[in-house]
């Protein structure tokens, strides 16, 4: 009667993965030495994740039917958006630190 449908299980997993990494960044930054180390690190993984992304999407690409495709160029196109802002976001974190680099202690 309250059956969910089977997708249901797949996002409940996406949202447990989304928490564990979340949590587990969340712990590297307290445990991090340097600012500067701790960037470069989000750097490479995100380098890394953005090859991995790339890599399923040219294979799903290439044995999607028609009509699929555009709801792929659409999933791909969320996911660049989403890059640039976290990109931007992050230069901007990172060049007020070095314009001001005491603006924690004072907050």
């Amino acid at each position: 009667m309250n059956d969910l449908p089977p997708f249901a299980e797949h996002l409940k997993a996406l949202a447990q993965d989304y928490r564990e990494i979340y949590l587990a960044l969340e712990a590297r930054y307290r445990e991090m030495v340097s600012p500067e180390e701790f960037l470069l690190e989000l750097k490479q993984r995100e380098a890394s994740l953005i090859d991995r992304f790339r890599l399923v999407q040219r294979e799903l690409f290439s044995v999607m039917k028609a009509g699929e495709v555009d709801k792929l160029l659409e999933l791909s196109r969320i996911f660049d958006q989403i890059r640039v802002i976290n990109q931007f976001i992050i230069q901007t974190v990172v060049e007020a630190d070095k314009v001001d680099p005491d603006r924690e202690e004072e907050e």
